[in-house]
């Protein structure tokens, strides 16, 4: 009697091993296509065997609790994938709306590589304007008292310092919807941390009993670290001993995290550009330097705003300071009275550049200091083919200007071909995790028929004990 109803016991407990293999596999299946999903498996046990007296029987099996596939070292180098991949497309990010604020673009579909006006780019760009602008004053120093011309003249000058200030300002937007990005980065970073602190906690409390049981809580860790890994480098360690499942998180040498502890909280300064991480308590912030910047998302933002764009805009108003001096320091041979006129001006603020209105229209433009002739308005056209000085050797207006837009697209062309390397590096990464974390269906669907056929034989054995306790109880002592 004990024998049957032993292995009546044992055969229920094998029943509920055969189910839980077979929800794990059907869980794992259902996460077939998720690659942050580490599948899972079922740890069976043995629960060894008693002697009877005639013979030794089985104690049956039980599940011993959920082994998860996953690789800290195939974790980490995947991170550091997603790191290097969202800095490159960051990086892209910023250039190329530096590249449209310029207006112009290096196109290398041509047989030669040329400069191209951007698509919808009204009246070209800036190499256009100063070209027409010195064309007039070649048209003009033709016929030095024709109206027309004049009219001309002016109207391509106001539509060259529009065009350098306009470009300047849509330089300056492209900095400032960097400096936007990265406060609303910055406020997903620290979220991030808070989120991950609370997840390590609760693996803490999950994993009180048994260890490693929070599986699912450890695959939410791992997604929301490499969702932070896009925006900083971070690395991560196992709390020992008794860290009860919980990490510590470092970026560049900066403690982050220490268990369910946030350290601290990154801050930015969109006046200095500069990024900064704040020590809970501390009523300072460690500000990074260029080189102390953690790689990432944010670091990539920082270095194309002050770096590349910064540097569009620098030679755009170099080209502006030798354009401005040259121009008024011909043209103020067209009079020896005081004060002399200046053809442009430098504005207090707000533009780099602007057109004389009050002291310069059509009847008070000249092409010379004597009446009819055309001196000044060779000399000053005479610019647009001139090397300048201040430019550099042998550098023209144009020339100058062409080297801002093919330095910026050259940028832009490198961090492409670096991103396309890097996805396919990144592709990499998650390959090799996943021929070991991932799930494959082949395998699935051979531990479900394993586990179901074993349900099934299982049931049918209690299917027998059921009919031998039905012999023994109805029909025994009948002769």
């Amino acid at each position: 009697m004990s024998g049957l109803i032993g292995s009546l016991q044992n055969s229920s407990g094998a029943l509920r091993v055969h189910s839980k293999g077979l929800e794990v596999a059907g869980k794992n299946l259902a996460n077939i296509n998720n690659r942050g999903y580490s599948k899972e498996r079922v740890e069976i046990g043995d629960r060894g065997s008693i002697e009877t007296g005639v013979a030794f029987e089985s104690m049956g099996v039980e599940a011993m609790g959920l082994r998860q596939n996953r690789d800290a070292l195939l974790d980490k180098s995947v991170m550091r994938e997603i790191t290097s991949t969202s800095s490159l497309e960051a990086a892209k990010s910023v250039l190329e709306s530096a590249e449209i604020a310029l207006g112009q673009f290096l196109d290398r579909t041509k047989d030669s590589t040329s400069i191209q006006n951007a698509s919808g780019a009204s009246g070209g760009g800036i190499s256009d304007a100063l070209t027409d602008f010195f064309n007039a004053w070649e048209s003009f120093s033709v016929k030095p008292n024709d109206s027309g011309e004049k009219q001309l003249l002016i109207a391509k000058a106001q539509i060259l310092a529009d065009k350098i200030n306009a470009t300047d300002t849509h330089l300056a937007q492209v900095q400032s919807d960097a400096d936007a990005q990265l406060e609303t980065d910055i406020g997903v970073v620290n979220d991030l941390l808070a989120e991950i602190a609370k997840t390590n906690e609760y693996i803490a409390k999950a994993e009180l009993v048994k260890p490693f049981s929070a599986v699912d809580l450890r695959d939410q860790r791992q997604a929301k670290l490499e969702e932070l890994s896009q925006y900083i480098d971070v690395q991560f360690a196992p709390i020992t001993p008794d860290g009860l499942g919980q990490i510590t998180v470092t970026s560049n040498g900066v403690d982050l995290i220490n268990g369910k502890s946030v350290l601290g909280n990154y801050e930015y300064n969109d006046s200095t550009r500069k990024l900064s991480f704040k020590l809970t308590g501390a009523t300072t912030s460690t500000e990074f330097t260029d080189a102390t910047l953690p790689n990432g998302k944010l670091a990539a933002q920082i270095l194309a705003s002050t770096g590349d764009v910064q540097k569009a805009r620098d030679e755009t108003e170099t080209l502006v300071t030798n354009l401005i001096s040259s121009v008024n320091d011909i043209y103020k041979g067209v009079t020896s009275s005081q004060p002399q006129p200046k053809f442009f001006l430098t504005p207090t603020s707000g533009s780099l550049i602007a057109f004389n209105s009050t002291d310069i229209n059509a009847n008070t433009l000249k092409g010379s200091a004597r009446v009819g002739a055309n001196d000044i308005a060779l000399q000053i056209a005479g610019l647009g083919s001139k090397p300048i000085a201040g430019l550099g050797t042998n550098v023209t207006f144009v020339a100058h200007f062409n080297k801002t837009v093919t330095t910026l697209a050259q940028e832009l062309n490198t961090t492409n071909i670096r991103l396309e390397d890097q996805k396919l590096s990144q592709e990499m990464a998650l390959n090799s995790r996943d021929q070991y974390s991932g799930v494959s269906q082949d395998e699935e669907m051979t531990d479900m028929m394993r586990f179901q056929r074993s349900f099934q034989a299982s049931a049918r054995h209690i299917n027998v004990i059921d009919t031998l306790l039905e012999q023994v109880v109805n029909r025994l002592g009948v002769g």
